[in-house]
């Protein structure tokens, strides 16, 4: 039986260790996030998609395996503690990290083209009100919207940026 544990790759190599570990049949997981850029030049939208934590991957490892990490030419080392023991990580917490990425939780991309107006309802995405539903009263500027969140018993009217709302029916 095995645990997960968080493995630390050569700089730039993310990629290539991934592969290593699976041509050494190591379960590996490498969560990712998309992140949409403007090109400079053309000023096209790109969709890129970047490692979440740049450096490191998930990878689930049995005793046996840990003799293999040696002899992997992308792989640094395993997070220990101060003795040097490696630190498991709890499979659920895995688990979470990729149902987020499935639901696009990491993702940074564009705010919706689609214009809100007054009366329209939104969800914070982040933020101190994050999880907060909220009923758009304004628009300021282009990049914000003035709407009512109930806070503390009662509906208080705040500034939220465009960047942490999405647009729910």
């Amino acid at each position: 039986m095995g645990h997960w544990y968080v493995v630390r790759t050569r700089a730039g190599q993310q990629q290539k260790a991934t592969l290593e570990f699976e041509d050494n049949g190591i379960t590996v997981y490498c969560p990712m996030m998309r992140r949409e850029t403007r090109h400079f030049q053309t000023k096209k939208w790109l969709m890129k998609e970047c490692p979440l934590f740049t450096g490191y991957v998930f990878a689930y490892l049995r005793i046996s395996d840990f003799g293999t990490l040696r002899d992997m030419r992308h792989v640094a080392s395993v997070l220990a503690d101060g003795e040097g023991t490696p630190i498991p990580v709890a499979g659920n917490i895995v688990e979470d990290i990729r149902d987020a990425q499935e639901r696009g939780d990491f993702d940074v991309l564009r705010p919706p083209v689609r214009r809100l107006k007054a009366g329209d309802n939104v969800q914070v995405k982040d933020g101190p009100l994050s999880g907060h539903y909220a009923a758009v009263t304004n628009i300021v500027g282009r990049r914000a919207i003035k709407a009512f969140v109930e806070m503390f018993g009662s509906l208080r009217e705040v500034e939220i940026g465009l960047e942490s709302i999405r647009r729910v029916a």
